[in-house]
């Protein structure tokens, strides 16, 4: 539990840094950036795992749950689309998709990657 709430803490602190440095009228770019982000480094790192590189639940914990679990934001990404939607509802369908299909595609892509890199 220390482990999680410590990469917690980093995730958190990290998406800060990034969203921070996004002009606060660029929309829901800061939360697509730690979203797509977030996506492609987990699948790199299950990637690894999947090629054999040995990694320790305490790792897990601290990284895919702590730090990447806090780093990406569903939350914050609802929220973006329901502001989104208000103002245009095509661009709010633009936002769910590159969203969820970029999330999904980047930890494909990461996951598929490194597995191709470490085998």
């Amino acid at each position: 539990m220390a482990l999680v709430a410590l990469g917690g803490a980093i995730g958190a602190s990290l998406r800060y840094v990034v969203q921070s440095s996004f002009d606060t009228h660029s929309g829901p770019y800061a939360t697509i950036t730690v979203n797509l982000l977030g996506s492609l480094l987990l699948g790199m790192m299950f990637g690894a795992m999947s090629a054999g590189m040995t990694v320790s639940e305490g790792v897990i914990a601290i990284l895919a749950t702590g730090v990447l679990g806090s780093f990406t934001t569903m939350s914050a990404f609802a929220m973006d689309y329901v502001e989104v939607s208000d103002s245009s509802i095509t661009s709010a369908i633009v936002y769910l998709l590159v969203t969820i299909i970029g999330s999904i595609g980047l930890a494909m892509v990461g996951y598929r990657a490194t597995m191709e890199i470490l085998s």
